[in-house]
Formats: structure tokens, C-alpha cells, sequence
């Protein structure tokens, strides 16, 4: 019995040595390494946009280590686009801060430009290296203040009966909702008289001559966001441009689907 004892104390001392060989070593393990973000919108002003992500690693290094990205094929941005500094792990630390700068001028006026940074490597010889498959994602895109003042919305129907949008009958109008709740609602009435609906009749629609007509908002000072809505076009007929209060295009529709409208407010 004794030997038995004997034994089993010797295999659990010996299971207890190789645990103790296997746990984490932040100096000579595996060096595992991640993003602190996965996806992150960077919405762009005229003088740039930073934004700081961190890179952490499970190792330290008595010297200073690489942080090498990849740009991943998906991304749709281009080298113009952004800037990406801080890829240095300091000797003893476990991460670095990358700050990723977006460039206003080079991105595209409307719609948004994608960055995929994929993690590829950390410089460190001495340790093995495990990535995370979780890449970066980034969205740049122009923000500017919305200008307040007139906005005109210039507006067509090539059929010459005025606008049937969300039904055939008329229908709903362009609505723009402002941050404070106010609600505007523009559309071209049907020069008939006698035909019923939201656009057939003179009212909440703009009177003409069924082909063309012009309506303007009024955006107060201090508005931060609108949003522009076009319910449909019942038969491929509308058109609309939309004027900032600088006189230029800053959105419209021609033969589009229905829903929200990009409006480029740096116009």
C-alpha cells in the first residue's frame, strides 16, 4: 500500500511540473497579438479626422517591435485617403497606438471610402507569434455643417402630370426632417383640376404646368441634421435637383429607388 501512495504522489508532482511549464510567460511565451476595435466610422471635416485604435500584444520585448498591416483587397479607400502613424511597440510595452488621419480633400464627395487593415506581423525573433483573424474596418466620409438658409428643390415630371410618387393617385411628398422636428413636404400638384390626391390638387404641392416647378425651404440656423426622404415614383417620371443655399447641386434624383437621399452639405 505504501508503494501505491508512493506512487500516485510521485505522478501528481510530476502533472503538477508540467502545468506549471505551460503557464503564460509575458516574457518568453507566445506573443499574441489584436486590434482594440473592429469597426469604426470616420466622419471627415475639411481639416482631417484622427482616430486611435490600440494594438495590444501578450509579450514584452527588451527592444523596440514593428506593428506590419495589410491593406485587405475589399477596402475601396486609396493611399490619398488616409494616413497611419504609431506602428512602433516601445521596448517593455504590451501595445502601441496606431492614430489613423483621413485627408477631407482627397475623398470622394459623396458615399464613403472603406479601409480593411488586416494585422500581418509584430517583429519580435525571439517569440512565436499568434494573430487574431478580426481585421480593422474603417469608413471615411465628409462631414460638413449643414448651411443654413434657402434650399431650393428644383423639380420635373417628363409626363406632364404632375408627381405620382408613392401611389398612383399622387401619393406622399419629398419629405426633409429637421433635428427639432420640423417637417417640410414638397411635390408637384397635377394641372388637372378635377383628379384628387396629395399631389393632384393645389395645397401642400407646388402648382405648374405639370412638367417643371420650384419649391424652398427654409433650414434655420443651428441645425445639425436633416434627412431627406422621397417615397417612390409610381411611373419613372420625377426628377428633382436640390440647391444649397451657395447655389450648388448638393443632391437630386433621377429614375432612382425610393428612401433616404445623400445630400453632400459641403456644397
Amino acid at each position: 500500500m505504501k508503494k501505491y501512495i508512493l506512487i500516485i504522489a510521485v505522478l501528481f508532482a510530476f502533472v503538477s511540473c508540467e502545468e506549471e511549464n505551460i503557464v503564460f510567460d509575458s516574457e518568453n511565451g507566445q506573443t499574441f497579438a489584436n486590434f482594440s476595435e473592429e469597426s469604426i466610422l470616420v466622419p471627415t471635416p475639411s481639416e482631417g479626422a484622427s482616430v486611435m485604435v490600440d494594438v495590444f500584444v501578450t509579450t514584452k520585448a527588451e527592444s523596440d517591435r514593428t506593428i506590419s498591416l495589410e491593406v485587405d483587397p475589399s477596402s475601396t479607400a486609396t493611399s490619398d485617403q488616409y494616413t497611419i502613424s504609431g506602428l512602433t511597440i516601445p521596448a517593455g510595452a504590451f501595445q502601441t497606438t496606431l492614430t489613423i488621419t483621413s485627408n477631407f480633400d482627397a475623398l470622394p464627395d459623396l458615399g464613403r471610402a472603406n479601409l480593411v487593415l488586416n494585422l500581418v506581423d509584430v517583429s519580435d525573433p525571439s517569440n512565436d507569434l499568434v494573430l487574431t483573424d478580426t481585421p480593422l474596418e474603417l469608413e471615411f466620409f465628409r462631414e460638413c455643417p449643414i448651411t443654413p438658409g434657402d434650399w431650393v428643390i428644383n423639380m420635373t415630371d417628363s409626363f406632364g402630370d404632375g408627381w405620382q410618387t408613392s401611389t398612383g393617385n399622387g401619393g406622399a411628398g419629398l419629405t426633409i426632417t429637421l433635428d427639432d422636428g420640423t417637417v417640410f413636404e414638397v411635390g408637384l400638384c397635377s394641372p388637372y383640376d378635377e383628379e384628387v390626391g396629395t399631389f393632384l390638387t393645389e395645397g401642400e404641392c407646388t402648382p405648374n404646368n405639370g412638367l417643371e416647378g420650384t419649391a424652398t425651404i427654409t433650414i434655420p440656423e443651428g441645425t445639425t441634421s436633416a434627412e431627406w426622404f422621397f417615397p417612390g415614383d409610381q411611373y419613372g417620371e420625377i426628377g428633382f435637383e436640390i440647391i444649397s443655399p451657395s447655389g450648388e447641386v448638393a443632391g437630386g434624383y433621377e429614375s432612382a429607388d425610393a428612401g433616404l437621399l445623400t445630400i453632400d452639405y459641403c456644397k
